[in-house]
């Protein structure tokens, strides 16, 4: 029987390393053989007959071995695990020099055996004896792969105390014993293979142990240092180090420090013999990065020691080669300036703000574009032009930090310097005019609105600069950066908008982009400078809505204007925003007899977008007042709103918009807007049955949320509430004749506004004849895997069991009114056993991990709220017996109902969270996650 199973193994073997249509079955075939029982015997035989089968075959033996020893020990009986170890051991040694990856694959078998054998005592004792002399690099390679196994406690059934004991004999306890062989083995051999080898050991056990213990063990610290001249062992040489130098973070002895720190700077020369070779200096990069970031407090408090690590930093910044080596020093420059701009360390300011100047230059230096003219292509493709735009930003955030370390007017004429001296050499090239514009784009948010030293020079300069589509796009972004210091210097307004507005004229969408930018930031930061100018922005404004400019520069436009609207007097504010709304609504209007089309509709789309932006950033004048002038304004517009909607509202285009444009007008203008909430109430409620588009009811949610609390009138209130109803109603209709999958963004919307209905409209909802069929629909709706769509089912039955509880589940209630909590007590205690299976089996099969923390969090509140602790239990014994027969075993049962048990009754509400997770991770892992994995170690 057992031939022909290998047989099998063999066949699907074949399968998965051809181009078979029944690859997946293969695959399956033996995911599944893996998890037999029987498995056991045939991976023995075939380990033990090493000549007679192929090395794919004794590989998946191998990987079959170190999977059950991982999931599946509970299938051996306790008296045959001594058997079990003795065959592994025999393994290891048989397969020593035949094949690594075999060998690998032992040795994590041998490791997870180790730590979950609870009765196997000294085992790392047994191993090493067995193993020595014969056997080192097996030895070697099973002491690198032991700690890496004890690094998750939940990858075994162990219990968390079971764990700690079993890593503290097998790892802590054996620290020692591990230096002793490790330094033995470096003094005996000098070959570069047997020193990666104890490289790759000590860099797994260097966490554990004592890293000053460490440092002073001559032999293996010459081995480390030693390893970097030779190729075989440079990378495990640097990553030893970093690991080093890292867990040095949290020790006191200083002197040992500085010893360790002279050998890293010692190491200087080495970017310079490796400066042609990237791999190799950005691993050295690496090396001195960690030093830095590890030690940037030293730094702090002893600038004059460490400012030679500082230097090396710098040098490696600067390199041109590979851009992605100088991105790994970013984060260095950050931390040594969140601590050198504190007055504490004032000396390490001073000491390295030269540092951080010469840090200027090199960014404006690698900021430059390849050479080229700026109308032909710079990259090779879009990807690395993407990339490089994105390193750009990164080293705007460098430059920032200078900034903040060497002063602003410091750091402003360094690119101002440079801008001049480009603008004096007769073949000037772009590329160095725009780079020094973009780093003062950067700086921005680091200077003074105080900065009058050299900003006003900047400013001159910029309006002045050669064109160049380049260089006009850099300087008009670099005028919206700095409109707030311009709204404290006036008297460079007009001609900083001059040059902004002229870019319009442009035919080069960039520009455009960049004046719109601009544009909108000026308006908003100047608006107060900028109200007499609203009849010159309106006739701008007239010419450009007529252009062929993109709408998200319209919109960028109109957000500005807005604001400088805003803040014109009440009296002439009505008829400022009639006069700019008056093209847009004659716009609108020619539509509505129109025949539908996507241009069409695509069109109404892009124009009710501006008014709403408009309205968005007006506010309203006096909320003392009961009427209010942009109110009244939207109060005319409304019925176009509805006649575009009767006539276009099918276009799922034009309801969205629109229904954007009703979220705003509510969210703004909502007290003011009660002549017309019947009406709005009436459109949302019209909408949503015809078109059966989620906008409708998440306008809906606005609706509820606007006009649910105190300060309206209970006549409003009761309205809304009917409103609600029928929207819950409708929707209802709509799910019971869809499947859910079909309309899982409509479900999103419908919960969402359902989250707000159980927080302003609670005893309405939950004393209704609603609340099951709602219920009902959300355990449906858990089926879905969506992301979106679950978590707002999720929150929605987080709130609902909340108001269970004697604490409103939100602060605008005092307490939570008694018929309610009976009905959520007594509606759980019936529907609690439901809720808890379907989300625990969400949790295990379909849930996104994004959603676990909130299906935990709904699982805890369910079984907090029920009746009894025995309840719970039952409800989770119950969800347990739903899952697939066979998977899950008596010990991780016992396991997760104990603890709930216990942590319900002493109220460790956040043992549960933790249990459950603990759970769906060891089930995930034993039963759903891939075991078989066909590539080759």
């Amino acid at each position: 029987m057992s031939d022909g199973i290998i047989n099998k193994i063999q066949e699907a073997l074949a399968l998965m390393s051809s181009n078979s249509p029944n690859k997946s079955e293969a695959l399956h075939y033996l995911e599944e053989f893996q998890k037999t029982s029987q498995a056991w015997e045939i991976l023995h035989i075939i380990l033990s007959n090493s000549n007679d089968n192929s090395i794919e075959l004794k590989m998946f033996a191998s990987q079959t071995l170190r999977n059950k020893t991982t999931y599946d020990l509970n299938q051996i009986p306790q008296g045959s695990l001594i058997g079990l170890k003795d065959s592994i051991i025999k393994f290891l040694i048989q397969y020593s020099e035949i094949n690594k990856p075999i060998r690998t694959q032992l040795s994590i078998a041998l490791a997870k055996l180790s730590i979950q054998f609870i009765g196997w005592n000294n085992s790392l004792d047994e191993i090493i004896d067995k193993l020595q002399p014969n056997n080192i690099p097996t030895l070697l390679e099973f002491l690198k792969i032991l700690p890496e196994e004890t690094f998750d406690p939940k990858s075994t059934p162990l219990t968390d105390e079971e764990f700690r004991i079993k890593t503290q004999e097998l790892i802590v306890d054996n620290v020692p014993k591990v230096l002793g062989l490790l330094s033995n083995y470096a003094q005996s051999t000098t070959n570069s293979s047997a020193h990666s080898l104890i490289l790759d050991c000590l860099n797994s056990w260097v966490r554990e142990i004592p890293v000053e213990k460490l440092l002073t063990i001559e032999p293996l610290t010459n081995i480390i240092f030693e390893s970097l001249q030779t190729e075989e062992s440079f990378e495990k040489s640097i990553e030893c180090l970093s690991t080093i130098v890292r867990e040095t973070k949290d020790i006191e002895n200083l002197q040992l420090i500085y010893a360790l720190y002279q050998q890293i700077i010692n190491l200087k020369p080495l970017l310079k013999q490796h400066k042609d070779d990237p791999e190799i200096f950005g691993s050295l990069t690496t090396l001195f990065v960690d030093a830095g970031e590890t030690w940037h407090m030293l730094i702090s408090k002893s600038p004059n020691d460490f400012k030679p690590l500082v230097e090396i930093l710098l040098e490696c910044t600067s390199y041109d080669e590979d851009l992605d080596i100088v991105k790994y020093t970013f984060y260095f420059w950050y931390s040594l300036k969140q601590m050198i701009t504190l007055d504490r360390f004032k000396p390490a300011r001073d000491e390295f703000k030269q540092i951080y100047t010469q840090l200027v230059y090199i960014m404006i230096h690698h900021l430059q574009y390849p050479d080229g003219s700026e109308l032909e292509p710079l990259f090779t493709n879009k990807e690395e032009e993407e990339k490089f735009k994105d390193f750009r930003y990164d080293m705007g955030d460098v430059l920032k930090d200078c900034t903040a370390v060497i002063g602003d007017s410091e750091a402003l004429i360094i690119p101002f310097e440079k801008i001049k001296s480009s603008l004096n050499n007769n073949n000037i090239k772009w590329q160095e005019i725009e780079a020094p514009l973009f780093s003062l784009r950067a700086m921005a948010k680091e200077v003074r609105l105080k900065e009058n030293q050299i900003l006003p020079q900047i400013m001159d300069l910029l309006i002045q600069l050669p064109e160049n589509v380049k260089i006009r796009y850099a300087a008009t972004l670099v005028l919206g950066r700095y409109t707030e210091w311009t709204s404290k210097h006036p008297e460079f307004l007009e001609k900083q908008l001059n040059y902004i507005i002229n870019g319009f004229q442009f035919a080069d969408n960039e520009i455009i982009t960049a004046a719109s930018h601009a544009l909108m930031y000026f308006c908003q930061d100047c608006s107060k400078l900028l109200t007499n100018y609203i009849e010159q922005l309106y006739n701008f404004y007239l010419n450009i809505i007529n252009s062929p400019i993109e709408k998200e520069s319209l919109y960028e436009i109109s957000e500005g204007i807005s604001h400088i609207i805003d803040t014109q007097n009440s009296q002439d504010i009505q008829k400022i925003s009639t006069m700019f709304f008056k093209p847009i609504l004659d716009k609108l209007t020619s539509y509505i007899d129109k025949q539908g089309s996507d241009e069409l509709f695509k069109s109404i789309a892009e124009e009710i977008e501006i008014i709403r932006i408009f309205i968005e950033f007006i506010k309203p004048r006096d909320l003392q007042n009961i009427q209010d002038p942009i109110a009244n304004l939207i109060i005319e517009i409304w019925p176009l709103v509805i006649q575009l909607l009767n006539q276009h509202g099918h276009s799922m285009k034009v309801s969205e918009r629109c229904m954007k444009f009703t979220k705003t007008i509510l969210q703004s203008y909502n007290l003011y807007l009660i002549p017309i909430l019947p009406s709005i109430a009436e459109t949302l409620v019209n909408g949503f049955e015809t078109t059966r588009f989620g906008c409708y009811l998440w306008v809906s949610g606005v609706v509820i949320k606007e006009f649910g609390d105190d300060y309206v009138s209970q006549e409003t209130k009761d309205e809304v509430w009917k409103f609600a109803y029928k929207q819950i109603t409708t929707f209802l209709q709509v799910f019971n004749q869809t499947s859910p999958i079909d309309i899982s963004d409509l479900i999103e919307d419908f919960f969402r506004m359902m989250g707000d209905i159980v927080i302003f409209f609670v005893p309405n909802f939950i004393l209704s004849d609603l609340l099951k069929p709602v219920f009902d629909i959300a355990l449906l709706s858990l089926d879905l895997e969506k992301f979106e769509p679950l978590i707002s089912t999720l929150h929605f039955l987080i709130d609902l069991i909340s108001w269970g509880f004697d604490t409103p589940p939100i602060s605008i209630y005092d307490e939570v009114p008694e018929n309610v909590k009976l009905t959520i007590q007594q509606f759980n205690n019936s529907n609690g056993g439901l809720l808890i299976k379907a989300v625990l089996n969400g949790l295990i099969f379909k849930f996104p991990t994004d959603a676990h923390p909130d299906a935990s969090d709904l699982i805890t509140k369910t079984l907090k709220l029920s009746p009894t602790p025995e309840v719970a239990v039952q409800w989770i014994n119950e969800s347990l017996d739903s899952l697939p027969i066979n998977t899950v075993t008596s010990q991780e049962r016992t396991k997760l109902i104990t603890t709930v048990s216990t942590a319900l009754q002493s109220k460790d509400y956040r043992r549960i969270r933790t249990s459950l997770k603990d759970f769906v991770t060891w089930y995930s892992r034993k039963n759903i996650s891939p075991r078989f994995q066909s590539e080759r170690y």
